[in-house]
């Protein structure tokens, strides 16, 4: 019954990729006719709802989890175990662990094979991972990196990107003196390297990294074409100082799973499908356990976008609560790439804004911020109350006297819980996208002149209770250049610097 209802609002967990605004509240502007034609196009992979699901529903709240008796960096990730681990083997079909059933039918097509090994070239990749241990429960972290695409790969594609995320790897002949596993370690020493110099981190604090196993994707239609072979390896996990900033220039990031399987995307940049393809036939690749072998909840990737500089300081010390009118009460927020824009380029009430000493940190009449700059977070959802528009209406104080001048507000006050009733028996509030018009004669409801058409917008958001549940792991400048000067619900074009 609990997976029945969880499907029907998959369109509305992470992953979906609207062009919204304002998770933090509502707002108006924009055509209702093109945000519906914005959600279709949008709502994709209908048939992998299952998997959307980050964690097993079963299995939560049935007390604390437990790390004390095993290796966090090997017993909780126990599809490492089940990797081959025999590198002598490694170009053996029949012995090699495949995401695709063999196309090897009979002796005669493996003795042909066999035959040809020599001539046979293997494309390597690096599925290089870390057990990252800086929030209450540990999540997966992989290396990627983003290269730009031969362009027979791109029309592959489904988003047609020129640039995407995908795993490191290199083409290797099997007639080489030197060993594919002395090649792939070369080559993840390098990757680190290039990596610990971008983001300035100690260069004499070597890492640890071991090789955990290889399996195979042989193409099941042309078993001698290129063969893809996945070799694992496990970086030691070391807390940073602080959360690395990130730009469009750095092309090696760790990426978490709901980012290769939601969303697809690394903030607007969007990940190799072949990567996406490889966790979907493969789920065991996401699962972490505890000492007692219960599955860990997977978290989503969230964002929280302000003016840069302040960014930079909560990068630093931490996310503040919202205010205490806020949808669901004086707790955290956080939102999706696209929701977060609103507040990452533009001031709360689009006005202009300058500092104490007279500096302005904005640009033109509508609160454009000189420089944006968004948090990119995971979050453990928990047990999540969903809030829906046919809910009963919020009957808190603060909601009734907010929606006496706002009508916005009024249209949609299932859609609050400000007094934080919800936090007695969930751990995360959650409200999806939604759409009102709003009656317009004689002016707004600020004051302001006549608007026709005018639509509020309640977009996605996550309230959670408990910091614990969250972790920073990176912050970003944006480009506010390029964008309008005015908050355009309909835009989506937004770039890193």
């Amino acid at each position: 019954m609990i997976q029945v209802f969880f499907k029907k609002i998959n369109k509305m967990l992470p992953g979906f990729s609207s062009k919204n605004n304002n998770s933090f509240g509502l707002s108006s502007g924009g055509k209702k006719s093109k945000q519906k034609k914005r959600l279709s196009e949008n709502d994709e992979d209908d048939n992998m709802s299952d998997l959307l699901l980050n964690y097993n529903l079963e299995k939560m709240n049935e007390g604390e989890y437990d790390f004390n008796h095993c290796d966090i960096h090997r017993d909780t990730y126990p599809f490492a175990s089940k990797l081959s681990k025999n590198s002598d083997s490694l170009f053996d079909i029949a012995n090699v662990p495949s995401s695709e059933p063999s196309s090897y039918d009979n002796d005669d097509a493996r003795d042909d094979h066999d035959n040809d090994v020599d001539n046979d070239v293997y494309q390597i990749s690096l599925c290089i991972y870390q057990i990252n241990t800086s929030c209450e429960l540990p999540f997966l972290e992989f290396l990627m990196v983003r290269h730009q695409q031969p362009q027979e790969k791109q029309q592959q594609q489904q988003n047609g990107k020129k640039k995407v995320f995908e795993f490191p790897s290199f083409s290797y002949v099997s007639s080489k003196r030197k060993s594919v596993l002395q090649n792939a370690e070369e080559h993840v020493s390098e990757i680190l390297s290039s990596h610990k110099n971008r983001n300035n981190e100690d260069s004499n604090d070597d890492d640890v990294v071991k090789f955990r196993g290889f399996f195979n994707n042989v193409s099941k239609n042309d078993p001698k074409s290129k063969k893809n072979i996945y070799l694992f390896f496990q970086k030691y996990f070391k807390k940073l100082k602080y959360p690395p900033q990130l730009s469009k220039h750095d092309d090696v990031w760790w990426i978490v799973t709901s980012e290769i399987v939601n969303f697809k995307k690394v903030t607007y940049m969007d990940i190799d499908y072949a990567a996406y393809n490889l966790f979907i036939k493969n789920p065991e690749i996401m699962h972490l356990y505890d000492c007692k072998g219960r599955l860990l909840e997977t978290p989503t990737v969230c964002y929280y976008g302000d003016e840069f500089q302040k960014i930079k300081y909560l990068a630093f010390f931490g996310l503040l609560k919202a205010p205490v009118k806020s949808s669901f009460g004086p707790f955290y927020v956080a939102t999706n790439f696209l929701s977060s824009m609103k507040y990452a380029c533009y001031t709360h009430n689009q006005q202009p804004f300058e500092l104490y000493d007279g500096e302005k940190i904005t640009s033109g009449e509508y609160g454009k911020y000189k420089e944006g700059g968004v948090l990119r977070m995971i979050l453990f959802i928990g047990k999540m109350k969903v809030f829906l528009k046919k809910d009963p209406p919020d009957d808190s104080q603060i909601s009734q006297e907010l929606a006496k001048t706002d009508e916005s507000i009024n249209k949609l006050m299932a859609l609050r819980d400000s007094n934080g009733n919800w936090t007695e028996q969930y751990d995360t509030a959650y409200s999806g996208l939604y759409f009102v018009s709003l009656q317009n004669e004689g002016g707004d409801m600020n004051g302001g002149s006549k608007k026709d058409n005018t639509v509020a917008v309640n977009t996605v958001e996550w309230f959670f209770k408990n910091y614990n549940h969250s972790a920073v792991i990176s912050y970003h400048n944006i480009d506010t250049t390029s964008i309008p000067g005015k908050y355009d619900v309909d835009y989506t074009d937004y770039k890193l610097k």
